[in-house]
């Protein structure tokens, strides 16, 4: 037997606790992607759009999660069962590190299991796990950082910031925020008094590290004059709902799921006075540092606080751990354990595609769910459901009025569309029918658009009432036979018909330009 095989079976041995719960997350998770009912998610479109055109940046996000795509896509296809897998397996191993997060600080092996079952329990793990996003990957990367940072302090072997800055690095190339998160981590630090890991040259270069791998990013965004300081501040103003403290608040309990404010307000406190664990107390620092800012910004989602609730779980999971061990309360164990499963079991009809339509509206109207999300985007089911739906039939009115066109026409026709998801569902399903790419100025598409806009047709994906917006841009705008219409999708993707336009009034650069959006 060869060493590799000797470490994996002793890790299952010891672990197997924390492989059960992380199976349950990936299936439940993964089997819900078989639902025919349901699509890609809107954003997936874009990501895939990424990944084929791979770049070490983009308008709206860092480049690592289309860069893993692009990989993932070569060997696997882009079908919706191959790309769920790199999210559902994150959000899987994000639950097992949780666990072994709580181990390094003390944690008996139920501790481990209730930590590892808290974020397994959340919506927001299971919602991120459920579609390919750079979030899907945002909480294993900030569990790992916490991982590092804790065998740091007991090991007292600052050798570590090297594999820390190798995370930070990553968590940023996959999310700009996460930079956050580093701050804010490196702050309670020094306010829990573990300063002294910080001034040496391990921290230098972990540090250079981070900085190294973040390098191609800036480059970037020097060479396309910084798009994305130009959406943060858009969806800032114009996308983001304000959210009062109030609402905040409540967002982490119902997001979160009622069923883990005790085990994570109870290690936010327990850590934070006990000083058998004061070596931690960096831990609910830390998601104490970030609740407050964020809440005080007013613009961040409930969901944005996702990556900081490891910290907080580890030290719940040992607190009700101790307190079983102090009583001697074995039948604790199993109470806790469904105890915290029982919000998530009434949140998955409505953040995973497992019942249909009417189904999941009635789960929604049932719950008192608001599905404002974003400014003016409201639809019948909540976003994560509703932004599944009809993407295919969208794309086929474009296929069909673009097959509709002589030969001579098509070699002068602009496609395009009003959003990335609409503009890449048309080249994803438009692939086998030979479309030419799509034209968008949402996004990144504003920026591969520029070299697509050659035509003097442009043929549009729009909704029903943009005919007299068209009319003022071409001679000639005539509607092609056919409609989108669904019950159960937002008004902005509802009644979409596809224009056929002739005859420009301004040049097609200079439309794209003027209908340039980051957001």
């Amino acid at each position: 037997m060869n060493s590799l095989t000797l470490r994996f079976k002793t890790s299952l041995s010891e672990y197997k606790h924390l492989y059960a719960v992380s199976f349950f997350t990936f299936i439940l998770i993964y089997l819900s992607t078989f639902n025919k009912s349901y699509g890609y998610f809107i954003d997936e479109f874009y990501y895939i759009a990424c990944a084929v055109n791979p770049a070490f940046g983009y308008v709206d996000h860092p480049p690592l999660a289309p860069l893993l795509l692009t990989v993932f896509q070569f060997l696997f296809g882009t079908s919706v069962y191959a790309i769920r897998f790199l999210p559902a397996l994150a959000a899987a191993a994000a639950v097992f590190f949780t666990g072994i997060l709580t181990k390094e600080i003390g944690g008996n092996k139920f501790a481990q299991l209730l930590a590892a079952c808290s974020l397994a329990a959340m919506p927001v793990t299971i919602a991120f796990g459920g579609f390919y996003s750079m979030n899907a990957f945002e909480p294993l990367l900030a569990v790992l950082l916490l991982l590092i940072m804790v065998k740091m302090i007991k090991s007292g072997n600052v050798k570590l910031w090297l594999y820390a800055g190798v995370i930070m690095g990553l968590g940023v190339m996959n999310k700009h925020t996460f930079a956050v998160f580093i701050i804010a981590l490196l702050f309670v630090l020094i306010l829990s008094g573990k300063w002294k890991l910080l001034f040496n040259r391990w921290f230098a270069l972990g540090g250079l590290t981070g900085f190294i791998i973040f390098l191609p990013n800036i480059i970037w965004q020097i060479l396309n004059d910084f798009p994305s300081l130009e959406f943060y501040r858009n969806i800032t103003m114009y996308k983001n709902v304000y959210t009062p403290p109030v609402d905040f608040i409540m967002g982490q309990v119902m997001q979160m799921s009622p069923s883990t404010v005790p085990i994570w307000l109870a290690g936010t406190f327990y850590f934070l006075f006990s000083g058998k664990y004061k070596d931690y107390r960096f831990l609910p620092l830390l998601f104490i540092s970030l609740f407050l800012f964020m809440m005080i910004s007013g613009s961040s989602r409930a969901d944005r606080l996702a990556f900081a609730y490891p910290a907080a779980f580890a030290g719940g999971a040992v607190f009700f751990a101790d307190i079983i061990n102090r009583w001697n309360a074995a039948w604790l164990k199993y109470i806790l354990i469904v105890f915290v499963f029982t919000g998530l079991a009434l949140a998955v009809p409505i953040i995973l595609p497992y019942f249909n339509y009417k189904t999941a509206k009635a789960n929604t109207e049932f719950l008192g769910i608001n599905t404002e999300l974003e400014k003016g985007k409201k639809p019948p089911l909540p976003q994560l459901l509703a932004d599944r739906i009809g993407w295919e039939e969208k794309a086929m009115l474009v296929v069909n009025a673009y097959n509709s066109l002589s030969e001579d026409d098509k070699k002068q026709t602009i496609i395009a569309a009003g959003n990335y998801g609409q503009a890449g569902a048309i080249e994803l399903f438009g692939k086998p029918y030979s479309l030419p790419p799509v034209a968008c100025a949402h996004n990144n598409y504003y920026l591969w658009s520029k070299d697509r806009v050659d035509g003097s047709i442009l043929l549009q994906l729009d909704d029903d009432i943009s005919y007299k917006g068209l009319m003022g841009s071409f001679d000639k705008v005539e509607m092609y036979p056919g409609i989108f219409k669904n019950d159960y999708v937002s008004f902005h993707e509802n009644n979409l018909v596809v224009f056929i336009c002739r005859g420009p009034k301004i040049l097609p650069i200079e439309m794209l330009k003027r209908s340039k959006h980051f957001y």
